[in-house]
């Protein structure tokens, strides 16, 4: 057999898993992956992700990008976002802590997965002679970067990055308006193992919420974050109501410190405007999966474009119809009508019709749930991820 390819990971993400870093824990767990690759991950030694790799025996090496290995330092409004990108000093410890890891093993290619690394990656890879592959799972583009990070970012890829891998033609495109050229740009789609995405047969939620029979639950997940759209997810719950229709709402996922005020706000809300028997709080749930396979609808309701949507192709897999944000990789995914729907981004009245119509028609929910399930199969798998990333290391030149 072959000698397996030798990949070195870098996601310093000291807090509850995000998108970037389930995509990472799952593509590590996969058969394939524990098979053809030698991989190992640069993590912060403590938090979710170094967790979650051990759970998988991933070999991790201790690694801290950002004041005492946590988040970049605080700033406010879009200058922030420079420091997400990495600050010098900062850059420099995380860069030199690389060098050592990528001497001691010697890998064939690192790959960067956050904004936050891929300075860091870049600088110690190329001083290496290792190519440096820049997973990019965020947009680069003014709905989250200033210019001058955006300019920073693309003048750092063209000289330090061998591939930039976005996780949608959106993406891509954005990546192209900041400088990068096409040709050293790949897209992989996020892909999901279905094993771990099948419907769940639990009523454990729909108990405890001590839902009427037929009555159906509305489900936002994902990081509690005033972009992904929670605030406007409750006025759709305070508009529903008004209409007495019948349904509950639920909003689930992680809220780091620097989103506190925010949640709280929406709790606020909720509680000033009477909306507590509608919309309910949940903390993360151990798998989406179970979450989702109890809901009648999944809204995706983001207020900026996403990079993909990785909660859609999810919600997909389950069974459950799904009605997303018409932005960002989100059309990648859904084709309007036959496996889901499309909305204008904080445009209540098409989420409400949708919505409506949806609940109001078994043969449209049920087409868009078999159609949905075949989409994920055929499109959105692991096994295609593994399969694309092994194509992006077979036309990688050394450093």
């Amino acid at each position: 057999m072959a000698s397996r390819r030798k990949v070195l990971f870098v996601d310093h993400a000291p807090g509850p898993l995000g998108g970037a870093e389930v995509n990472l824990v799952e593509l590590l767990s996969h058969p394939a992956a524990r098979l053809r690759w030698d991989a190992q991950v640069a993590c912060a030694p403590a938090g979710a992700l170094a967790a979650a790799l051990a759970r998988h025996g991933v070999v991790r090496h201790d690694y801290q990008n950002g004041p005492l290995g946590g988040a970049p330092r605080p700033a406010a409004g879009r200058i922030r976002t420079l420091f997400r990108l990495g600050g010098r000093v900062d850059r420099k410890a995380a860069a030199n802590r690389l060098r050592d890891i990528i001497a001691g093993f010697q890998p064939d290619a690192v790959v960067s997965c956050s904004s936050h690394d891929h300075f860091a990656a870049g600088t110690a890879a190329a001083e290496g002679r290792v190519p440096s592959v820049w997973w990019v799972n965020e947009n680069l583009s003014a709905d989250f970067f200033s210019w001058p990070a955006r300019r920073s970012f693309a003048s750092e890829a063209v000289a330090r990055a061998t591939r930039l891998i976005p996780v949608s033609a959106y993406g891509r495109d954005a990546l192209v308006a900041a400088g990068i050229p096409a040709d050293r740009i790949t897209v992989i789609h996020n892909g999901l193992p279905l094993r771990q995405y099948r419907r769940s047969p639990s009523t454990l939620l729909r108990d405890q919420l001590r839902l009427t029979p037929g009555e159906p639950l509305i489900g936002l997940l994902g990081k509690v974050t005033p972009w992904k759209g929670q605030q406007f997810f409750v006025e759709l719950a305070e508009r529903w109501a008004a209409q007495r229709r019948p349904g509950r709402f639920i909003i689930c996922g992680p809220v780091l410190p620097a989103d506190d005020t925010f949640s709280a706000s929406l709790r606020d809300y909720v509680r000033t405007h009477r909306l507590g028997n509608r919309v309910r709080f949940l903390p993360p749930p151990p798998t989406d999966a179970a979450t989702l396979s109890q809901l009648d609808v999944l809204l995706h309701c983001s207020l900026k474009p996403e990079p993909f949507g990785r909660v859609i192709i999810e919600g997909m897999a389950v069974g459950v119809p799904v009605i997303a944000a018409r932005d960002g990789g989100v059309p990648e995914i859904i084709t309007p009508g036959v496996d889901g729907g499309l909305a204008r981004p904080g445009n209540h009245e098409e989420y409400l019709a949708q919505l409506t119509a949806l609940l109001g028609n078994t043969v449209m929910r049920e087409g868009w749930i078999t159609s949905g399930r075949r989409t994920v199969q055929q499109r959105f798998t692991l096994e295609r991820v593994f399969a694309d990333f092994e194509q992006v290391f077979l036309g990688l030149a050394p450093g």
